[in-house]
C-alpha cells in the first residue's frame, strides 16, 4: 500500500472514526481496487492500535468494499460488471418504487432545494470536482425518494448507493459520462416541476438504460485488462 499522509483521529468513537476515514479512503480511489491495506501502516496513519483497524475492516468487508484472504491480508475489493450489474439492477427496481410513491405526493419534494442542487451539480462539473458532484448528485435524489415516506426502502436505497459509490467515482472520470447524466438529471427536476409521474419514472429508466449502454463497455474493459494484469 503506498505511503498515506497522517489522519489522526481526534475523538468519538474510535472504530467508527477510523472506519469512516478507510471508507474515504476507498471510495476517493486514493487506494485503488485490488490494492493491499496494511493494518500496521493503516493504524500509524490514523493514529491508533491495530484493534480497531481489524474491526473497521471487518465493518467494510460486509459493505463489500474490501476483501480478507486467509493468512494473506486485506485488499480493496475489485470491481466487476457481474457486481455491478446485481446493484444497479436492485437500484433500478427500488428507486422506480420510490419515485413513484413519491409521486403521489410532489408536494413534499422542496422544489427550490432540488434546483439549488442541480445548480451545484452543474458547478462541481464545471469543475471537475468530482468528489462533490457526487455528493450534491445523492442528495438531490434522496430528497426526491424521501418524499415516499417509505423507510424500509430508503434504508436499502441508502445501502445500494454506499456500495455504488465505487463505480460512480470511477465513471466520473471519463469526461463524457458526467455532461449526459446532467442533462438526465435536469430531466428529473422537470419532471418533479411539472408534478408528472410518467416522466419521473422515464427519466429513472433512461438513466439505467443509459449505464446499460455507455458504463458497461467501460466496465467490461477494465475486466478484460484485470485478467491480463
Amino acid at each position: 500500500m503506498k505511503t498515506l499522509v497522517q489522519m489522526p483521529i481526534p475523538y468519538g468513537n474510535v472504530q467508527d472514526a477510523v472506519a469512516d476515514r478507510i471508507r474515504e479512503l476507498v471510495l476517493s480511489n486514493s487506494v485503488k481496487p485490488g490494492e493491499w491495506l496494511r493494518q500496521d501502516e493503516l493504524a500509524a496513519t490514523l493514529g491508533v492500535s491495530t484493534m480497531p483497524v481489524r474491526e473497521a475492516l471487518r465493518q467494510l468487508q460486509t459493505e463489500g468494499l474490501v476483501t480478507f484472504y486467509p493468512r494473506r491480508g486485506v485488499t480493496v475489493s475489485e470491481i466487476s460488471t457481474e457486481e455491478y450489474q446485481e446493484i444497479y439492477r436492485m437500484r433500478e427496481e427500488l428507486e422506480l418504487l420510490a419515485c413513484h410513491w413519491a409521486a403521489e405526493h410532489f408536494e413534499r419534494i422542496p422544489l427550490d432545494r432540488l434546483k439549488t442542487l442541480f445548480g451545484e451539480m452543474e458547478t462541481a462539473a464545471q469543475k471537475q470536482d468530482f468528489e462533490r458532484h457526487m455528493e450534491v448528485v445523492r442528495e438531490f435524489f434522496f430528497l426526491i425518494f424521501r418524499a415516499s415516506q417509505k423507510a424500509h426502502v430508503l434504508r436499502v436505497l441508502s445501502s445500494l448507493w454506499d456500495l455504488s459509490q465505487r463505480y460512480r467515482r470511477y465513471f466520473s472520470t471519463h469526461p463524457d459520462i458526467v455532461p449526459a447524466r446532467l442533462a438526465n438529471y435536469r430531466r428529473v427536476y422537470c419532471a418533479c416541476e411539472a408534478q408528472d409521474p410518467q416522466a419521473l419514472e422515464q427519466c429513472i429508466r433512461d438513466i439505467f438504460a443509459f449505464g446499460k449502454a455507455r458504463l458497461m463497455p467501460l466496465l467490461r474493459d477494465y475486466d478484460s485488462q484485470k485478467q491480463t494484469r
